[in-house]
Formats: C-alpha cells, structure tokens, sequence
C-alpha cells in the first residue's frame, strides 16, 4: 500500500467513526496532527457526559491490525474501522484492555519477545468486538 492510499483509508476510518459516533448521540471533536499521540478523536458521552478518547485504526482490506501498545488510561478506547471501497463499513469497539490482551496473545503466539518493535493482531481477532458499540461510556 502507498502511503497515499493509508493516509486515505486512515481519514475515512477517522470519519467514519465520528460519524457513526455521532448518530449515536455523542459528542466528538478531531484532535489534530501529531501533537495528539494518544488518541484521534475527543467524545462526550450522550447521558452522563464523560469524556473518553478513541483511538481509530483503519484498514481498507483484510489485514493484521497494527497497533502500538499505549501506557495505560482508564477513558481510551480503540475503534478498528474497516473500510472497504465498495463493501458497508465495519466496526470493532474494544477497550484498551482489550487491545493490550490481544496484543501480547499475539506476541506470544508467535514466540516473540515483549518487547517486539511491531505489535498488533490478526484481523479475525478483532471480530468478537464487531458492532460493540456499548463498550464506549454511555
């Protein structure tokens, strides 16, 4: 893939996500550039109005789901947004909790050391979460 093409697939998953966010009564706001490591979107749940972060990763075609491991943080939550050209969207909506246990599974699986430069999972691991939506705060 170009890096056109993830650039592009990663800012239609970033919308993708806050529109589907906001059909669902939450408030979102982008956060920008890379002063923002932690998180892509800033959300406002609809009824006790806790803020949480949402990070998104996009993939445009069935592949691993690349994602670094982040320092702990009781309001981050991961979207994983598949977005296909000429398929309906997908979404996968887990904790960081979530992330972290397939992460270091998948480290594990492959005999890798902990410290392995490169982390995610398999894309069929995400697939228990499709549609989570009641992870995120209400």
């Amino acid at each position: 893939m170009s890096n056109a093409r993830g650039h592009q697939t990663q800012w239609a998953a970033q919308f993708a996500v806050a529109s589907e966010l906001c059909k669902r009564g939450y408030e979102v706001a982008f956060t920008s550039g890379h002063t923002t490591p932690i998180a892509d979107l800033m959300a406002v749940s609809p009824v006790h109005k806790a803020m949480f972060l949402v990070d998104v990763k996009g993939l445009y075609r069935v592949n691993p789901w690349l994602i670094k491991r982040k320092p702990t943080r009781a309001n981050l939550f991961y979207v994983l947004a598949f977005v296909p050209r000429d398929e309906p969207n997908q979404y996968f909506i887990m904790s960081q909790h979530a992330v972290t246990s397939l992460i270091e599974s998948e480290l594990k699986r492959l005999a890798r050391a902990d410290d392995y430069p490169v982390t995610g999972f398999v894309y069929k691991a995400a697939l228990p979460y499709q549609g989570a939506w009641d992870t995120l705060p209400e």
